[in-house]
């Protein structure tokens, strides 16, 4: 076995340009520590930039009692708190377009029929006959310029006879960042 050469010898004395091991481990390195520079780079900026709260426009809602009804505006609406919607003319207009959980619950002193109505001359979003508890829960499409109002109607007694305990209508707007008029 003397014709024989090494395996060094060998691999060296092959024809053509070959790209030499230690320039190849050196570019290797190069570009590993380039990555590794860029990924401190980027840990960095987001640990000590300043943490910015996405600004989101405030929720609507609102939280309106009746505690009485009458023959000429049916059961007076009233907002005692801090609220992002207002009562107007005994309806609650909507703001912002988009959908809104409604809930409504009281206790009444004589059997009543009661619609929640949202446009006048359309639907009502819920009706109930001859009740004298509600405690009901909704979500509806609502749209700017709606107003949500409520309706009762009795048979047998005059509006004044009707006593409302607990009375509220909860209104909160559940995608908030749609359109809004303000």
């Amino acid at each position: 076995m003397e014709g024989v050469q090494a395996l060094d010898e060998n691999v060296r004395s092959t024809p053509g340009r070959r790209f030499p091991t230690n320039k190849l481990l050196l570019v290797a390195a190069v570009v590993q520590g380039l990555g590794l520079l860029l990924c401190l780079t980027y840990i960095c900026l987001h640990v000590y930039a300043p943490q910015v709260p996405p600004q989101y426009p405030p929720v609507q809602r609102i939280r309106a009692q009746f505690t009485s009804c009458d023959s000429d505006q049916g059961c007076l609406l009233t907002s005692p708190g801090e609220e992002t919607m207002t009562v107007q003319d005994n309806s609650i207009p909507i703001k912002c377009d988009g959908f809104y959980l409604i809930s409504i619950k009281g206790y009444f002193s004589q059997e009543i029929n009661l619609n929640l109505y949202y446009r006048r001359n359309l639907e009502s979003l819920f009706s109930l006959s001859k009740v004298t508890f509600v405690n009901s829960v909704t979500v509806a499409f609502l749209a700017y310029k709606d107003k949500v109002y409520l309706n009762v109607t009795t048979h047998n007694t005059s509006y004044e006879d009707i006593q409302v305990n607990g009375g509220e209508l909860i209104l909160i707007h559940q995608n908030p960042g749609g359109f809004c008029a303000e």
